[in-house]
């Protein structure tokens, strides 16, 4: 087994418009002169993000779309491990340690770590063990939890740019670039260690939003579930939390949610 160092990290970081390298300061708790740390950053939109140092890697992307950063960071990294990072996340103290100890220790392909939110409670609860993941756990999995060894994804697996923030379908591009490893065999694994801490209301919490349910719909479709009972399961979910309580409005979201797995079906012809 292969001992990694700090040194073979890799941390990609997808982001917008940024004209300067000042986010990185909260991200890692220190001026960006002391960052020692290996960094792609992929830019999107219209403004242009330069770096002077060695360790920042910074790639402008014109177009939009969550998936495709993430897409051009992974061709792009050239380290043995690669962690995924948003722009507003914090590490936690001695995060790149137990991101690295994991991987030395275990030769599983993506590891995923655990996200505390701003008040220091875990964003999901996912046990306080280390285990497989499964269909069902990696629905829990947010970005920046993920790590993996490269050359076991490289030429593998991807983003769906159909997927996530920017895209057709704005949301689950976590779930689906993880089932993908389950489907193909990529071995999959959980460790209970937090290493970033993050504000708790994400895009993927606004389930009464469109954008999020004709992604849920789109999810539906890739799983190969019934789409109309999966759309009825999702508007009693909306009911009984209280998210919709007005019956026009829950059929609209019924169609909503319809509309985006047929489009799913259209796209995948």
């Amino acid at each position: 087994m292969n001992r990694y160092t700090i040194d073979d990290l890799e941390i990609l970081i997808a982001t917008m418009n940024r004209g300067d390298l000042s986010f990185l300061k909260r991200i890692f708790s220190k001026p960006i002169s002391e960052i020692t740390e290996n960094i792609i950053i992929v830019n999107q939109g219209t403004v242009v993000l330069d770096s002077e140092y060695s360790n920042i890697q910074v790639i402008n992307d014109a177009q939009l779309g969550l998936s495709r950063s993430r897409n051009i960071a992974i061709q792009n990294a050239s380290k043995p491990l690669c962690w995924i990072l948003d722009d507003d996340v914090q590490l936690l103290p001695g995060a790149i340690e137990s991101v690295i100890e994991s991987h030395n220790t275990n030769n599983t392909a993506i590891i995923t770590f655990k996200t505390r939110s701003d008040n220091n409670e875990p964003y999901y609860t996912l046990g306080d063990a280390s285990k497989l993941h499964d269909r069902k756990s990696i629905r829990k999995v947010l970005s920046p939890e993920i790590t993996f060894k490269h050359k076991e994804i490289i030429n593998k697996l991807g983003y769906d740019e159909r997927f996530g923030l920017g895209s057709t379908f704005e949301d689950s591009e976590n779930y689906i670039f993880l089932k993908e490893a389950l489907d193909n065999g990529v071995s999959l694994m959980s460790d209970p260690k937090f290493v970033v801490k993050h504000p708790k209301t994400t895009s993927s919490d606004m389930v009464v939003t469109d954008r999020v349910i004709k992604a849920r719909g789109a999810l539906a479709a890739f799983d190969n579930r019934p789409i109309k009972l999966m759309a009825l399961k999702y508007m009693f979910f909306l009911l009984r939390k209280g998210y919709v309580v007005n019956l026009p409005v829950l059929l609209k979201k019924y169609q909503v949610f319809v509309q985006g797995a047929h489009a799913y079906l259209k796209s995948s012809k």
